[in-house]
């Protein structure tokens, strides 16, 4: 209310940690991966399309062959064994829609949005520069992302010098979609849901409405959780917080909004936009003992259901 930038100062201090090196044992771990490998989870990068394996025809490789849209996966939706999944069913809707699109495969590396808030400053940038080589050598009109960290960054924090493409996140995408007529679903669902504003998504870039449109265009029955739109609760993984240990706390702020969604009569499902909303309230749904209660499905498991 006081228009304090606290956040901003915050990694300013953590700036000022990094420096001394002073910071936990996993978030070290993490900062080495990502130097070394481009990715925080010490994964090679002929591994980062290791997911797009049982698909065929294969995906394009933008570096090859100009595409429409350059798909920029990010790390947890290329790495993470959760969420390979979801992430084969995004390029199976893409597919359904007849979208001319491509990945940069080894290409890619961690955005750097979490790496910045961290307070590594001259690790975001080399991260920067090398997405940008690797960018600089495709031909595409759009990028679009399922993670809400990296379209922060991509759209805000890079260095377009005035060139900057249009940067879209897979909600905004399919939004668009269902509009132009060119995702139509062929069965409603019928149960109820609530959904989570990722923070990178909503409160950052103003994205509330195309996510909530697209469920209902599923023919799911949304309803809000006390805290939603840019009121809404955060999941605890932002700022770099997925690297770090939790200490003294007595409930994470993944399983305060689990309990959240959980209270909410005939909710049946958790849906999420983000590669880690999906990772933490997986987790946070198992430790609060709601697994018979509440499901998590990303936007796009609704879509895939819906078609």
């Amino acid at each position: 209310p006081a228009f304090i930038d606290h956040v901003g100062t915050f990694v300013d201090m953590r700036r000022h940690l990094v420096e001394q090196g002073t910071m936990d044992n996993l978030l070290q771990k993490a900062l080495m991966n990502l130097g070394r490998y481009g990715n925080s989870f010490g994964q090679s990068e002929r591994m980062r399309a290791k997911w797009t394996q049982p698909l065929q025809p294969p995906i394009n490789d933008a570096r090859k062959a100009p595409v429409e849209y350059l798909w920029f996966v990010g790390d947890y939706a290329s790495y993470s064994p959760t969420m390979a999944d979801i992430t084969q069913k995004t390029a199976q809707v893409f597919r359904q829609m007849d979208l001319d699109f491509g990945i940069l495969y080894e290409g890619e590396r961690n955005a750097g949005n979490d790496v910045r808030r961290i307070g590594e400053e001259g690790l975001f940038e080399i991260l920067v520069e090398k997405n940008n080589q690797a960018l600089s050598k495709c031909n595409y009109q759009t990028i679009i992302t399922t993670d809400p960290h990296t379209y922060n960054t991509l759209k805000n924090e890079y260095p377009w010098n005035g060139n900057r493409p249009t940067i879209l996140h897979t909600a905004e995408l399919l939004d668009q979609m269902i509009a132009s007529g060119r995702l139509k679903f062929k069965r409603k669902l019928d149960y109820k849901v609530t959904y989570h504003d990722p923070c990178y998504l909503g409160r950052y870039n103003d994205v509330y409405d195309a996510p909530r449109r697209v469920i209902e265009a599923t023919g799911c029955e949304l309803v809000e959780m006390p805290r939603h739109g840019d009121r809404a609760f955060c999941c605890g993984a932002g700022g770099g917080r997925i690297w770090m240990e939790e200490k003294n706390v007595e409930e994470r702020p993944s399983e305060a909004r689990v309990r959240e969604a959980a209270a909410l009569e005939g909710v049946r499902a958790l849906v999420v936009a983000c590669p880690k909303d999906v990772t933490m309230f997986r987790d946070a749904v198992k430790t609060t003992g709601n697994e018979e209660r509440l499901v998590v499905k990303d936007l796009v498991d609704l879509v895939h259901e819906a078609l």
